[in-house]
């Protein structure tokens, strides 16, 4: 359950609706590292202190309605990903459809994250792109390796300046160190199943 919106701002979460300090902890470490933001940066954007924000990742303080919006918004992420609706059983393990956090981008791009949480080695993405929408202009490069599958759709893929048209059904695969960018060429939502490996 999330908390009551209409609560003062700076209003502690009630125990009954708190997540777990050190899931809640650890997803924030995740994201902020998922966004390549140190925690210098994520204080400037939140007004909080680097001591406020380190415990904080580490389980040991309790953040209020406005501590969470604020990082919501430097994180860029919906509200909702702070509050895990899955059993404990199931955390870390399972990601039920109703409850995938939602990651969106600038070009009309966003990501549905399919694996258990922003950590690991292995990160699994439900990718959509509205018509047109693309990486942008300049190619990306990166550690890892990254692969997937169009579902529904049709994809632009360049690898090494070479393009690759890639309609539902095609799959691909390639290390992430070669420069790239995508985009759908097409005039429908193209989905893809994305697949890719973290560098330590």
């Amino acid at each position: 359950m999330l908390p009551d919106m209409t609560a003062t701002a700076d209003t502690p979460i009630k125990d009954s609706s708190q997540p777990d300090p050190a899931w809640l902890g650890e997803q924030i470490r995740q994201l902020r590292k998922l966004r390549k933001l140190s925690l210098q940066q994520l204080s400037s954007a939140t007004g909080r202190s680097i001591g406020f924000l380190s415990q904080l990742e580490r389980g040991k303080s309790q953040p209020s309605v406005s501590d969470l919006n604020k990082l919501a918004t430097a994180l860029a992420v919906p509200y909702g990903v702070f509050f895990s609706q899955a059993p404990a059983h199931e955390r870390g393990l399972v990601v039920r459809q109703a409850h995938r956090p939602v990651l969106h981008y600038a070009e009309g791009v966003s990501d549905a994250l399919l694996s258990p949480g922003f950590a690991g080695g292995l990160q699994l993405m439900l990718t959509r792109f509205a018509p047109g929408a693309s990486s942008g202009p300049q190619t990306l490069s990166h550690g890892g390796d990254q692969g997937g599958m169009v579902l529904c759709g049709q994809l632009e893929l360049w690898v090494d300046e070479q393009c690759h048209l890639l309609a539902a059904g095609d799959s691909f695969s390639f290390n992430s160190s070669r420069p790239h960018r995508y985009c759908n060429p097409g005039h429908e939502e193209a989905q893809v199943v994305w697949a890719y490996t973290v560098s330590a």
